[in-house]
């Protein structure tokens, strides 16, 4: 019952637990450090290295790694939940040597970047993931050396849940 502007206890009440349930069901209102709201990474290679053809880009460096959702052994992120995530990896080649990778989603090649002859290659990419789903990058082509340094960590991937 609706007495002027205001709303009787029970009507208060219901209108809570429903914005409540709301809340729960997007996420709204949890603390920063719970696993159900944050999620990213950000790697780079320690040194240069060959890749084969076809093969993942194992990133070994981790800068960060919020959720532990970003697999170093295995190069490979894994979605914890549906949402939308930005992804970017750059790569830098040498001399006269090149490299070509793509970020795959699953097992579906989505963009590819290309360097040669020490430039930076650049992909950025916007996905809509499901809980489980598979990010990483691979290297596509004959070309298949990726260069860095210690000092300097030229080449690397990042990625977060953006929603």
């Amino acid at each position: 019952m609706i007495h002027g502007s205001k709303l009787a206890c029970p009507e208060k009440s219901s209108m809570v637990n429903k914005l409540k349930l709301l809340c729960d069901e997007l996420d709204i209102g949890k603390e920063s450090g719970d696993r159900s709201t944050a999620s990213g990474f950000s790697v780079s290679l320690s040194r240069a290295k060959y890749v084969v053809k076809g093969h993942i880009v194992r990133f070994d460096k981790v800068w960060s790694n919020i959720g532990n959702d970003y697999n170093p052994q295995s190069g490979v992120y894994t979605s914890p939940k549906n949402g939308v995530y930005h992804f970017s990896c750059t790569v830098m080649s040498a001399g006269k040597k090149a490299i070509r990778v793509s970020l795959w989603k699953n097992n579906l090649k989505t963009v590819t970047s290309y360097s040669y002859h020490h430039y930076s290659g650049t992909l950025n990419l916007v996905l809509h993931l499901k809980k489980g789903d598979k990010v990483c990058i691979k290297q596509d082509y004959h070309e298949n050396y990726i260069h860095s340094e210690p000092k300097f960590n030229y080449s690397m991937f990042s990625g977060f849940l953006i929603s």
